[in-house]
């Protein structure tokens, strides 16, 4: 059996007590890894059988929807385990850390390994890369200085020069060494250039296209090495021959309020890579999200949202419920998610812990 990690807040005797009955008789179907009080947290006697089932079941991510979330305010330890990657649910597939993912401590790393290695948790880091640098400038150092090149030298819609590529190339190497340096999974790029996120890099096509090709040999399906590329935010602005090097499309549709919408931004995307990607290939890396930063939407699921049958649920079930149809072709999507999933952890009122997204994972996953 997988030993529990040294970092596990101790519990009181009477509530492991309790939560043992609950799993007396705990079978390792997937069914139990999306029950509610299965899942309160990892119970004494959960077998390691258990756990190599719940890694091959996710190593299944190409045939059916994944679930998603960025989490925020991580630090591996405190009185609960709203802080911890290893409090997520068991059939969690994959988390984007928001926030500090540079500097890790002994406790990070310790809830980062037991997440990957035990539960089979796949953990993204996040960030902007706006412009040419960001974040890995050194102190005192200009662009131009440490990069080799001025990006207001020329044009955004202008072809890089060679130099101008060798210095996106060095940028993007930075960034994948650090991040493999750290045993994370892969690369999460805030992609936002019409909403607040311009820079001499994001808002360059011909710029993010030699960006993406380098950071290609380090992540995503091209690269050959299983580590993941996700762009979020605007997929739909990314360069269309960029398309390939991604394994996820991560779109922000918070506040939505109907299937027709997530259609239509689907279709949006489709369009995007046309003549690179089908769009079924577009469709299954295609994952939907709702915020849950916002607090009416933390305690309750989010907006109001209208399905395809006519009925109502709340946004995030209705992303996880949400069947695409695009001129008339169903498809799969990729998945369904929530921006900060940890404000989630515990809402009045309901059940367990992450209630929202083990009803998510379900509604995506029924057959198992």
């Amino acid at each position: 059996m997988f030993k529990l990690i040294e970092y596990k807040i101790m519990r009181k005797l009477i509530k492991y007590i309790t939560l043992a009955l609950f799993s007396c008789c705990f079978a390792v179907s997937c069914n139990d890894w999306t029950d509610v009080e299965a899942e309160i947290i990892d119970v004494p006697g959960k077998s390691e059988e258990y756990y190599a089932n719940l890694r091959t079941w996710k190593a299944t991510y190409a045939e059916r929807q994944i679930s998603f979330g960025w989490f925020g305010g991580w630090t591996g330890v405190g009185s609960s385990m709203v802080s911890s990657l290893a409090g997520l649910p068991d059939s969690m597939d994959m988390v984007s850390i928001w926030g500090d993912w540079i500097n890790q401590t002994e406790a990070k790393i310790k809830d980062l390994q037991y997440a990957q290695k035990v539960k089979g948790l796949k953990v993204l880091a996040c960030s902007f890369t706006e412009n040419v640098g960001d974040g890995f400038t050194p102190d005192g150092k200009t662009v131009k200085e440490y990069w080799g090149w001025d990006p207001s030298e020329s044009n955004l819609n202008d072809e890089p020069t060679d130099t101008q590529k060798e210095g996106i190339r060095k940028y993007a190497r930075a960034i994948a060494e650090t991040i493999n340096s750290l045993g994370y999974d892969g690369f999460d790029i805030d992609h936002e250039p019409n909403y607040g996120g311009a820079g001499d890099l994001a808002s360059s096509r011909p710029r993010l296209k030699v960006f993406i090709e380098e950071l290609g040999k380090y992540f995503g399906p091209k690269s050959g090495t299983g580590k993941i590329l996700a762009v979020d935010g605007e997929p739909q602005s990314m360069h269309a021959d960029s398309g390939p090097y991604f394994d996820w499309f991560i779109v922000q549709a918070y506040d939505c309020t109907s299937y027709t919408n997530l259609n239509s931004r689907l279709k949006t995307t489709i369009r995007n890579y046309e003549g690179v990607l089908t769009p079924q290939e577009v469709a299954k890396k295609y994952i939907v999200t709702e915020n849950f930063e916002k607090a009416a939407y933390n305690t309750t699921g989010g907006a109001n949202f209208l399905q395809e049958d006519g009925t109502y649920t709340k946004s995030f079930a209705g992303m996880a419920a949400w069947e695409p149809l695009v001129n008339n072709v169903r498809y799969l999507k990729g998945g369904s998610g929530v921006y900060h999933i940890e404000y989630e952890y515990s809402v009045p009122g309901k059940a367990g812990f992450y209630p929202f997204t083990r009803e998510a994972i379900r509604l995506m996953n029924p057959k198992y």
